[in-house]
């Protein structure tokens, strides 16, 4: 019952936000349309900004999953990007209510996620303690969240055909590499001393 009041109250915002913008939505509008009591909406958000919060974060962890695999995960980005630089207005009012701390471990976790399925996919026979593999997951995450923080803090105007393109290109192969590279070198934490 509780995530069929929520995904009734998700239909009823993400109608309204195609001609509303969010701080004009209310509760009202929104109860009323989903057919559901004040108390039965502030049962499950504290405002509507809480609700648009999780209507985000289900969409943007839903998308990215979807396209969690080596060979997806750039179209998956692209068009994460593309959705976010079209509804620019409500995502920005979305992401500032999440605060910066707030949003940035999510889109991290969401980043290390998708990795976690691109590494289980790509690592194949290699053998890598769960130090190396968890810091080559860790790593290519905070390089495609770096540069979606990038992106958002210019205010969405680069591209986000010729940015997935340019990361596509210094990413491409690299995540194999790393994983041979831990495989054969064994852990790093031996490895301490630069050549």
């Amino acid at each position: 019952m509780a995530s069929t009041t929520r995904q009734l109250l998700s239909v009823a915002l993400k109608d309204q936000l195609r001609s509303t913008p969010l701080d004009k939505v209310t509760v009202s509008s929104l109860t009323a349309q989903a057919g559901i009591t004040r108390q039965t909406f502030y049962y499950h958000f504290a405002d509507v900004y809480d609700l648009a919060v999780w209507v985000f974060e289900q969409e943007v962890a839903n998308h990215i999953m979807e396209h969690a695999s080596y060979s997806e995960w750039a179209k998956g980005y692209r068009t994460l990007l593309q959705y976010l630089q079209d509804n620019f207005e409500q995502a920005k009012a979305v992401l500032n209510s999440l605060g910066h701390r707030e949003r940035d471990a999510f889109f991290l976790e969401q980043f290390r996620n998708m990795m976690e399925a691109i590494v289980t996919e790509l690592e194949g026979d290699l053998v890598l303690t769960p130090e190396d593999r968890q810091f080559v997951v860790d790593h290519y995450a905070a390089t495609v969240l770096g540069h979606f923080l990038r992106w958002v803090s210019m205010r969405q105007k680069e591209d986000p055909r010729i940015l997935v393109a340019n990361i596509e290109k210094i990413l491409h192969g690299t995540v194999r590499q790393s994983l041979e590279r831990f495989s054969e070198g064994g852990s790093t934490a031996h490895n301490v001393v630069p050549k």
